[in-house]
């Protein structure tokens, strides 16, 4: 799940813009994984800093809160580590019998 958390977050903002809290909660619901804000935000920003998502400031009446979305390098990395994974698995299902007889 860690390795691929980068992707899920991207999964999640494909579908529409969140804010961080969102995502949290979305992961939680989905892969019943329960992500501290230590995890989530330093991997936002990360995100962020390598341009696979772009967040703004978006205030509303209690405080701001920073809406993320993918940006389309985004999409790309997406799709590309969706086919890469589908491969993976694709490759540990089709070697089953070979790792039973080490």
């Amino acid at each position: 799940m860690k390795n691929n958390l980068d992707l899920i977050v991207l999964k999640l903002l494909r579908s529409k813009p969140q804010w961080g809290y969102e995502v949290n909660i979305a992961i939680r619901d989905r892969y019943r994984v329960y992500l501290s804000a230590g995890t989530l935000y330093p991997l936002l920003h990360s995100l962020e800093s390598d341009g696979y998502i772009q967040g703004e400031w978006e205030a509303d009446k209690r405080r701001g809160r920073r809406i993320y979305k993918i940006t389309d390098t985004g999409i790309n990395f997406l799709e590309v580590g969706e086919r890469a994974t589908i491969e993976l698995a694709r490759l540990m299902q089709g070697s089953g019998s070979t790792l039973a007889s080490d």
